[in-house]
């Protein structure tokens, strides 16, 4: 049988969960069967409007009765608090984790401490969150309804010249786009290159590596602020500080973090890379999507992050790979079979969280045991880091401390973590990569990224520095057309202010989240509506 959800308030959420047989006393109310474990392919059809009704009204499969629920998004006043009203997508995913008993657990035990949360909405998903089998089923549930090709097509024949398109899905997008929908505007069409949304914290869908600021409660502000968040997503449905108690988060949190909010504020399209931007003729521009039809744009929002990985060319995926592709390993059962001597070449956070991950203090790989697997040998090319475990008490980072343990001999005078401060060049060799005359199973290349081409988008060259009263520099706007780079992609360099308070004392900071994530913010909420005057 197939139930409407209508559009109702949020408070109706819990009224809905409580039918949904999140309670043992609906027997009633259970789900069939074959929505016990959903596979991945078989989700899509969740996300369906049923024939005949407005947008909005949801199908929940084999759900006996009527049910009220939500639909639409955005912020909605109930008495005194701000209330948020689900977008259609995450009514969906909030039902299809309700339904299914082995994956509800977690949403039914926070949904009994809702008095503690800001609205109800962030007492369900941090339910979903915290559980790994709801979080699972909601992750495979966003990848399904995004990867749906009808809806993809729908989504790009829709678009029109009254809403913002952001080229990438990172937290710049999710940033701007939450920021943007609560501000009154339409939501804004986000174009992924890649097949996952989500960014470089959506490389894996199991944690492989950890976040550089420690995770506390709190709002938006600069390393050492009291009180502030460093991993603060402004605007987001949830934070990740409600995903866990770790000191340090796992990219997969901040990536379900950007995944929840781009669902919840955005109109998303993976596999959708632009390759041109025409020229802006007064009032919209053409957007080329390679294998797709054109696209037309009022604004567009560059959001491609640091780039691509400067060592690409040159890796081959086995013997000698990028960051992105090392983690992806990571992410596999038995990643470090047959490694005993590897190379990390880049000396900042990426080759940092390399190293952690062939030391084993990354978060615990799927299937991986000392006694099978064990990397003898790491040699660090990095010119700028200690050489001492001394040294690199004094001089590095407290979240990177654990490194420098391995710096220190043992009783035999050996250790497996060698740094070399100097530059590598790295050879491709049948079976292994060679630098320096030294053979190594695997080659991991952190040096950097470069920036992908899209025709008529220049580089920072080709814009200006865009400023917002109050908030200072905050992105930077091309000469010829009404597009702006936001995030690292906009290579904002440190204000004044920030020298001032410490800031720049790291040359890392010039990316980092804390610093950048509220001048997009602030662009999103200051810009003029999209459509034509």
């Amino acid at each position: 049988m197939l139930v409407t959800l209508r559009p109702s308030d949020t408070a109706d959420l819990y009224l809905f969960h409580q039918r949904a047989a999140l309670r043992s006393a609906c027997p009633a109310a259970a789900p069939p069967a074959h929505l016990h474990h959903l596979p991945a392919r078989t989700t899509s059809h969740l996300f369906t409007h049923a024939p005949g009704t407005t947008p909005g009204h949801l199908l929940i499969p084999g759900f006996p009765g009527h049910v009220h629920g939500l639909a639409g998004a955005g912020a909605i006043k109930k008495g005194n608090p701000v209330m948020f009203e689900p977008s259609a997508t995450i009514a969906n995913l909030l039902t299809t984790v309700a339904t299914t008993p082995a994956a509800s657990a977690g949403m039914r035990m926070t949904t009994e401490r809702a008095a503690d949360f800001a609205h109800p909405l962030a007492a369900q998903l941090t339910g979903i969150a915290l559980d790994p089998a709801g979080r699972e089923l909601a992750d495979r549930m966003l990848d399904t309804y995004w990867s749906d090709e009808q809806r993809q097509q729908d989504t790009l024949t829709a678009a029109g010249d009254d809403r913002d398109v952001i080229i990438g899905s990172g937290y710049h997008a999710a940033v701007y786009a939450a920021t943007r929908v609560r501000a009154g505007h339409p939501r804004p069409l986000v174009l992924e290159r890649d097949s996952r949304v989500g960014g470089i914290f959506a490389v894996t869908n199991r944690p492989v590596f950890y976040l550089n600021s420690r995770n506390r409660p709190g709002g938006p502000g600069l390393a050492g602020d009291l009180g502030a968040s460093l991993n603060y997503l402004p605007g987001a449905p949830i934070q990740a500080a409600n995903l866990s108690t770790a000191e340090y988060q796992t990219n997969t949190d901040m990536a379900f973090v950007i995944r929840l909010t781009l669902a919840q504020y955005a109109d998303v399209v993976p596999d959708a890379t632009v390759t041109a931007v025409g020229e802006y003729n007064g009032n919209s521009m053409q957007l080329t999507i390679d294998g797709r039809r054109e696209l037309s744009a009022r604004r567009v929002i560059d959001a491609r992050g640091l780039g691509d990985p400067s060592g690409e060319s040159l890796a081959n995926g086995s013997t000698i790979v990028t960051f992105g592709q090392f983690m992806q390993r990571m992410a596999r059962i038995w990643p470090l079979r047959d490694l005993r001597r590897v190379a990390v070449v880049g000396g900042g956070d990426s080759g940092k969280c390399a190293v952690e991950s062939l030391l084993g203090i990354a978060p615990e790989p799927l299937m991986a045991a000392a006694a099978l697997d064990r990397v003898d040998r790491i040699d660090w090319y990095a010119q700028q880091l200690p050489t001492s475990c001394e040294g690199w008490q004094r001089n590095i980072r407290g979240r990177y401390q654990a490194i420098g343990r391995h710096l220190r001999e043992d009783r035999f005078g050996l250790r497996r973590l060698t740094v070399l401060q100097r530059r590598a060049r790295v050879v491709d060799l049948p079976g292994m990569a060679l630098i320096d005359g030294r053979g190594y199973d695997l080659a991991v290349l952190c040096t950097g990224t470069t920036e992908p081409s899209i025709q008529g988008l220049g580089g920072v060259s080709s814009t200006d520095p865009y400023a917002v009263a109050g908030a200072g520099v905050v992105a930077r706007k091309y000469f010829d057309r009404l597009a702006f780079r936001v995030g690292p992609h906009a290579r904002l360099p440190f204000s004044q202010q920030e020298i001032d308070e410490g800031v720049a004392e790291q040359p890392g900071n010039a990316a980092a989240m804390f610093r950048l994530g509220s001048k997009t913010a602030a662009l999103a909420a200051t810009l003029p509506p999209a459509s034509p005057a």
